[in-house]
């Protein structure tokens, strides 16, 4: 294990830092997605017509030196009779002597009819790159390439969505970044390239006390192939969800997410990396924590599945 432990830093250090060459970066993931989609989609600020605080914690290939960890934190709400939504998001994420930030500010116009509702949205944002030399535990004193410095750089980005939702089904399309940003420090250059997701989803009534939701999300990016989550969760009673998920088909997981009151939600996802990759034996963990809120007059607390 500790040469593993060895070759897994030495991977994660040319992953996280490319030195010498330009890298293409990656989002951050996350399994339980379908309740988080303000992370990366515009037009789901305020789509439900409520507020809604929501945490979700991410700590990949536990156990291996350096691996990623993601904090995301988001806040929605809907105004102006709930025409109008309105949405800030903070993602914190590292990997290895990488470590982004980033904040998000959201805008989206609803057009609503009977139980569907059509959202557009657009975003405003700031990431920034941190790259820690420091953090390294060199086994060569006084290495040229890494001085025990600390280098960061800011940009600004902005991002739109659109949504179409009813009681039964969602659908959604996103450029959260539309500009491509490039970092640059002395060891490092770091490419963010502008990524795609289309998301989709559908209740189906299996019987009075079982829903099944299925649900997919689709990202692309250049100079990667499409990455593609599948989720297959039920209800059951109206307050335990459960379900099972691959990524691409080399990472499989089980999630499951209690619901109380139609309000509050605390749900845990447990992944592993299929047996044919390298790792296979280290999992993932991921806690999420939700709280639907009516603050406002037009707002009302009720059973949502997107």
């Amino acid at each position: 294990m500790k040469c593993f432990t060895h070759l897994g830093r030495g991977v994660l250090l040319y992953i996280s830092l490319g030195i010498g060459n330009v890298f293409a970066q990656q989002d951050p993931l996350t399994s339980q997605f379908m309740y988080n989609q303000l992370a990366y989609n515009p037009s789901y600020a305020g789509i439900n017509n409520i507020t809604n605080i929501t945490l979700n914690t991410r700590f990949q290939w536990q156990g291996f030196e350096g691996a990623p960890k993601t904090y995301m934190l988001t806040g929605t709400t809907s105004v102006i009779g709930g025409k109008v939504g309105l949405g800030a998001a903070l993602i914190y994420d590292e990997l290895g002597i990488n470590k982004n930030t980033q904040g998000q500010l959201s805008y989206s116009y609803k057009i609503q009819q009977a139980d569907k509702t059509f959202s557009f949205g657009l975003q405003t944002g700031f990431m920034t790159v941190k790259v820690d030399d420091a953090a390294l535990n060199l086994k060569v004193a006084d290495d040229p390439f890494f001085q025990g410095t600390v280098e960061s750089a800011t940009k600004v980005n902005f991002g739109a969505g659109a949504s179409f939702m009813s009681d039964h089904y969602f659908i959604g399309f996103s450029v959260p970044r539309l500009i491509n940003s490039k970092f640059e420090t002395n060891n490092v250059s770091l490419e963010y390239e502008r990524h795609f997701y289309i998301t989709g989803g559908y209740i189906f009534q299996v019987s009075p006390t079982i829903k099944l939701k299925p649900m997919v999300l689709i990202k692309g990016v250049k100079g990667a192939p499409l990455s593609a989550d599948i989720n297959v969760s039920a209800l059951l009673l109206n307050q335990l969800w459960v379900g099972a998920f691959t990524r691409n088909f080399n990472t499989y997981g089980a999630m499951a997410q209690f619901e109380l009151k139609n309000a509050y939600r605390i749900g845990y996802s447990f992944e592993l990396l299929s047996e044919k990759t390298a790792g296979s034996w280290l999992p993932t963990n991921e806690i999420f924590l939700s709280a639907d809120l009516a603050i406002f007059s037009h707002q009302s607390i009720f059973q949502r599945f997107f």
